[in-house]
């Protein structure tokens, strides 16, 4: 059964949210989308394409404590780090969704991650469907649509005065106003977006891992890591730790497999020193590796690698030609 809910009651509804929980929203921020946490519901923007960033640094900030190690007369004491307030995100697409269920799989199993565990299970999602497909959009090719609800708990779908309420989980009827009613319109279709091929990819990277491909490709790349940063599913960190006026502190913040040195081991030697042989591992983790662990390509189709690379590295063309690589090589 679907409801429906009119864009007033929609303000009133995440104004009561707010009251209650953290709300992160996407807000205009200097010409940007970004979800951040909000203090009053008119800074939520409900017209966007999609975000600037997803919602991956709230499970998975860029720089984080795990926890502290203090005195207390004169004994060491582990004081980890908490979960405070319970937390909606509201308005993220199902890319993003899709791209929070996958890196559940590395994250929870166990031994669990124990704060990104207890940010999962203290936070419930309100996705927004797709409008309109963005040129760099592909979500359709990876095993999601612009209005796929198996990541959400609530699916707002937009129609001429208001919006379609679908109840997935539990944990979204929890969150669900009074007095809904029951909507009587059929659900709009989802845009169309230009298929990728991706059937025969994962087998393509084993095979052509030492093609001199990767080197052609990563002529170009500057390595700069937007890629990773703008990614919902890459979650390369660095673990450091930090004297501060007796306390030590171990800090957890984003890194990227395209940094030099990255896979750097004891006694110098670095299997990946090569630019060409970093670009692979991108592709490859997502492409590779994480199906064969996980059964999935670790990628969403949002696009934002695409439309951020300065150099138009670009992953829908990069499984295009590995896939004509593959072809030819059977034929």
């Amino acid at each position: 059964m679907n409801l429906y809910i009119s864009r007033d009651d929609l303000m009133r509804w995440l104004a009561q949210l707010l009251r209650e929980r953290i709300l992160l929203a996407p807000v205009r921020v200097e010409g940007l989308i970004l979800f951040q946490p909000v203090s009053k519901v008119e800074e939520v923007a409900l017209d966007f394409a999609n975000t600037t960033l997803s919602p991956k640094e709230w499970f998975l900030p860029p720089t984080e404590t795990l926890f502290s190690m203090q005195r207390n007369d004169g004994q060491p004491q582990l004081v980890p780090s908490m979960v405070e307030k319970d937390v909606v995100i509201f308005g993220l697409r199902s890319c993003d969704a899709k791209g929070i269920a996958l890196m559940d799989s590395p994250f929870l199993r166990e031994p669990a991650d124990t704060l990104y565990q207890e940010r999962r299970t203290r936070t419930s999602l309100i996705g927004l469907s797709c409008r309109q497909a963005q040129p760099e959009c592909f979500c359709t090719s990876v095993g999601s649509a612009p209005n796929d609800s198996s990541h959400v708990d609530i699916l707002l779908t937009e129609i001429e005065d208001g919006y379609i309420v679908q109840v997935i989980t539990d944990k979204g009827k929890a969150l669900l106003p009074q007095a809904l009613v029951e909507s009587e319109e059929a659900l709009p279709p989802p845009p169309e977006l230009q298929a990728v091929p991706t059937k025969a990819v994962t087998q393509a990277v084993r095979e052509f891992f030492n093609n001199p491909y990767w080197g052609r490709l990563a002529d170009r790349c500057l390595h700069c890591k937007i890629c990773a940063y703008v990614c919902p599913t890459c979650y390369c960190f660095d673990v450091r730790d930090y004297f501060n006026k007796g306390n030590l502190e171990r800090v957890r913040s984003w890194d990227s497999c395209q940094s030099a040195g990255f896979t750097r081991i004891a006694g110098g030697y670095d299997p990946r020193a090569t630019k060409g042989a970093r670009l692979r591992q991108r592709f490859s983790h997502k492409l590779l590796y994480f199906p064969e662990e996980f059964h999935d390509i670790a990628c969403v189709g949002c696009g934002r690698c695409v439309k951020s690379c300065p150099v138009n590295i670009d992953i829908r063309e990069v499984m295009s030609d590995l896939e004509q690589l593959e072809a030819k090589s059977g034929s």
